[in-house]
């Protein structure tokens, strides 16, 4: 067995520690909140009718500031999909958008509805947010669809982005599958 020389193994061990230093250390257990509406049962599928036409969530954050760390959402068809998190207005509307993720979906993203899987995006980066935020999705190409539960949770809407469209906001049925993850 060759010795390995002790320069070689002090560099080794630099890499290997720059490396630990950017992941998070746990003392313990963490704590996040996960917001969501649905029954955790996809029924149905919701399709986008046109590129304007967006299915937007409203979530009602826990008191006190609360950092963003992942959305979640079910998919039943591949395609492109803009997802917006929004800031809320005074007259509790989707405002101006605070990220924007284009996503790309293939078939190896999309669920059955009984199989568990689920996209995941980073929402790092996020300063902690307070009170009412609005998650919204629509259709940037192809034929994307999302899983939907039949639950009425008076907290799913659509719309229309298109401004010569004077459709407002509707209140939604079926709840889509999109879940967020907080950090107190």
């Amino acid at each position: 067995m060759e010795a390995i020389p002790v320069t070689r193994l002090l560099g080794l061990l630099a890499l290997l520690g720059a490396g630990c230093a950017s992941a998070p250390v746990l003392s313990g257990p963490s704590r996040e909140v996960i917001l969501g509406y649905d029954d955790a049962h996809p029924a149905t599928s919701f399709a986008f009718t046109s590129d304007t036409f967006e299915s937007v969530l409203r979530f009602q954050l826990p008191d006190g500031p609360h950092r963003p760390l992942r959305l979640r959402l079910q998919v039943e068809n591949a395609g492109k999909l803009e997802v917006n998190v929004y800031e809320s207005t005074p007259l509790e509307t989707p405002g101006s958008a605070i990220k924007t993720i284009p996503l790309e979906l293939s078939k190896e993203d999309v669920s059955d509805g009984r199989d568990g899987r689920w996209i995941v995006l980073d929402l790092g980066g996020l300063q902690p947010l307070t009170g009412v935020i609005w998650v919204g999705v629509h259709r940037a190409g192809g034929t994307p669809t999302l899983w939907t539960s039949n639950v009425v949770s008076g907290q799913a809407f659509v719309r229309d982005n298109d401004p010569t469209n004077p459709m407002g906001m509707l209140p939604s049925k079926r709840t889509p599958m999109i879940r967020l993850e907080l950090a107190p």
